[in-house]
């Protein structure tokens, strides 16, 4: 089948502004009057440098977004099948490198509703990430999908964002308990409380339990 790629008038228009940004910088800049220091001649490439990063962020948030739509029809097609697969999450998880060892037995019983993972990120105008996890009807929770939101940056994850967990009576009581008295890193904990030690390697490994499903199941 051949793939046809749609090229819309914004993309031209981008692509145009672009070629006239390389015709600019290509032209012949007039030398210095004097010679400049080492730190002038490195602050001057770093201006010079900057347009060109700009355009290259650009291409590649183009470019990006292209492969997305590439991708969308298996994608869609990978979750059509992943969803008719009882328990894959929990046994894609129970088989993951680094979650293997935070999951409790109830934890994958309670992640064996779990029909759909989806992660979103954006680089602008801060570095984001939104992890979405969907669930079936379960006897833990009343919520369809349980979302975190982080902000990512040299120090790791901050949450900013997340769903309040609708527990059933008998699981509302052994999550507080477990908030209090259990900061071991596992999911029940993981949904409840933001800032237990661990929770950032379950943060971390989400996202590429996403991309790596098929390899990582028995």
């Amino acid at each position: 089948m051949e793939v046809v790629e749609v090229v819309t008038e914004e993309d031209v228009e981008e692509e145009q502004k672009e070629k006239q940004e390389e015709d600019h910088q290509a032209q012949p800049r007039p030398g210095p009057t004097s010679p400049r220091l080492p730190l002038e001649e490195l602050q001057a490439l770093q201006l010079a440098l900057e347009p060109v990063n700009s355009q290259a962020a650009r291409a590649y948030a183009r470019l990006k977004q292209k492969l997305k739509q590439r991708r969308k029809p298996q994608l869609d097609c990978r979750r059509s099948i992943i969803q008719g697969i009882p328990g894959f999450w929990a046994k894609t998880f129970v088989n993951h490198p680094q979650l293997s060892s935070m999951i409790s037995d109830q934890d994958e019983d309670m992640l064996s509703y779990m029909i759909d993972l989806e992660v979103e990120e954006r680089k602008h105008p801060s570095h984001c990430c939104k992890i979405m996890l969907f669930f079936g009807n379960n006897p833990y929770f009343r919520n369809e999908v349980i979302t975190k939101e982080y902000l990512i940056n040299i120090n790791g994850y901050r949450v900013f964002n997340s769903t309040v967990v609708q527990w059933y009576q008998e699981y509302k009581r052994e999550a507080c308990s477990r908030r209090h008295h259990n900061s071991s890193p596992n999911f029940f904990n993981w949904f409840t409380d933001h800032n237990f030690t661990g929770s950032d390697r379950i943060t971390e490994s989400l996202p590429r339990s996403s991309v790596r499903t098929c390899g990582l199941l028995p």
